[in-house]
């Protein structure tokens, strides 16, 4: 499966929009990988780059909606342990916590 990357965008004239990581283009030519957090470039190279892209045009794609699916998927799997190696008073099941106002 191939990564449909976004076009290049020079450093000096454009920023990401959203925090995450992008592919970056060295003086050398060469690519390497940095990440923009909170308005800068928070992990990047040593060396100068001068142009940067996203790894998807497509934001829905860019597997962020996948990690929190991961996520939700594991704290499923952990309160299912729960329930069976621990089970509640009463055979009551394990439940996520209702928010309180």
């Amino acid at each position: 499966m191939g990564i449909q990357t976004t076009n290049w965008f020079p450093l000096d004239k454009y920023t990401p929009v959203r925090d995450g990581w992008y592919e970056v283009q060295l003086v050398s030519g060469e690519t390497t990988f940095a990440k923009f957090g909170g308005g800068e470039w928070t992990e990047k190279p040593l060396l100068v780059f001068t142009h940067w892209r996203g790894l998807s045009a497509d934001p829905a794609r860019s597997g962020e909606t996948e990690a929190i699916g991961a996520e939700a998927t594991l704290a499923e799997g952990v309160r299912d342990a729960l329930n069976v190696f621990f089970p509640g008073v009463g055979g009551e099941t394990h439940k996520p916590r209702e928010d309180s106002e």
